[in-house]
């Protein structure tokens, strides 16, 4: 049983030693081990810091991100919309002027029809005046062809004439 529960002395060496231990841990490694210890903690508390730093400022630049890609979803609307517009007024513009040169060509259709038609008629005269001439003439010698007939004729153009 000796063995078991520790005499006296070595209960009070034990106490003393430890006491000793103590007061050379504290004097010698206490300081430099909490000094550690609040070190590290320091920089712990730094990089927490900077990470929600560094989060927040992640946050800020995904809030201009999203910003900036609604601003120019709005601009590349409005450029679209714009384009159309102008594609739209171009459109409308080539059609006017289409129907411009539309009537503008079938006016000068019309009118050199006209003129063609015209020139068409006074030619048809005019041949029809020769073929006339040409008709009478033969007319006339056939019954002109005696001598008897020329006089009659003469005398009643004359006498008309009078």
């Amino acid at each position: 049983m000796d063995l078991v529960t520790p005499s006296i002395g070595l209960i009070v060496w034990h106490t003393i030693i430890f006491i000793i231990l103590m007061f050379f841990l504290s004097k010698f490694a206490w300081n430099p081990i909490i000094k550690f210890i609040d070190q590290r903690e320091e920089k712990i508390k730094i990089s927490i810091e900077k990470a929600d730093q560094v989060k927040k400022e992640l946050k800020h630049v995904e809030d201009q991100k999203n910003k900036i890609l609604k601003e120019t979803h709005v601009k590349r609307d409005m450029i679209l919309k714009e384009a159309i517009q102008i594609k739209e007024k171009i459109k409308s513009k080539a059609k006017e002027e289409g129907m411009i040169e539309k009537k503008k060509i079938i006016e000068e259709t019309k009118k050199n029809i006209q003129i063609e038609k015209k020139v068409a008629i006074r030619q048809l005269k005019n041949k029809i005046g020769d073929i006339s001439i040409q008709i009478a003439e033969k007319i006339l010698k056939k019954e002109l062809d005696q001598y008897d007939k020329q006089d009659k004729f003469i005398k009643e153009l004359v006498d008309k004439l009078s």
